[in-house]
């Protein structure tokens, strides 16, 4: 299958993405706006909260999404940092892969798809899965589409408060259970 590139992709989207022997990430296509490219859900103290990398972007000019250029106008590396800690800073792993993630929230990247696929790299250590990522060499298309209904549920941070939220990035797995992501994900 073909998928698109993502922020710290969704628990569905690895899902499904690991256990694709023949995935490639697509990178010649147009970019698409206010996508999961740039995206992610994480479940805090208020419930589920976006955090979206900012990117350059000419008006109507077409850009192909390995082009796409992260802007470091706002300070979103700070706050996206900020928000990871205090949702995930109680979980149980949080203290074990904190560490592996808080360069790419200092280290300033210029491609989005290069800083996407680093953190996808730095998720399958943790993930303790050898998988390559490999790209598109020419304009193929996506054609991966997360149908997931069901999600086997796990523990979260802030249980007490929101009923199971499904389908949020992939750290929400990786700090609440850690060395068993992997295995859940399998199931």
């Amino acid at each position: 299958m073909i998928y698109n590139t993502t922020y710290l992709g969704s628990v569905g989207y690895y899902r499904h993405w690991l256990n694709d022997t023949d995935a490639l990430i697509e990178q010649w296509e147009t970019y698409p706006k206010q996508t999961e490219r740039n995206r992610c859900a994480i479940l805090g103290a208020n419930g589920i909260q976006q955090l979206t990398i900012p990117v350059e972007r000419s008006h109507g000019e077409k850009i192909y999404t390995r082009d796409i250029r992260i802007t470091y106008q706002q300070k979103w590396q700070h706050q996206h940092w900020q928000a990871i800690r205090s949702a995930y800073q109680h979980s149980a792993f949080y203290d074990y892969y904190a560490d592996f993630f808080l360069p790419f929230y200092t280290k300033e990247y210029r491609f989005l798809l290069d800083f996407n696929a680093q953190l996808m790299d730095v998720v399958l250590q943790l993930l303790e899965k050898d998988k390559n990522i490999m790209f598109t060499t020419d304009y193929i298309g996506i054609n991966f589409a997360d149908s997931e209904t069901y999600q086997k549920p796990y523990y979260q941070v802030f249980r007490d408060k929101f009923s199971f939220q499904k389908d949020l990035s992939i750290i929400d797995l990786l700090f609440n259970e850690g060395p068993e992501a992997y295995k859940w994900l399998k199931e």
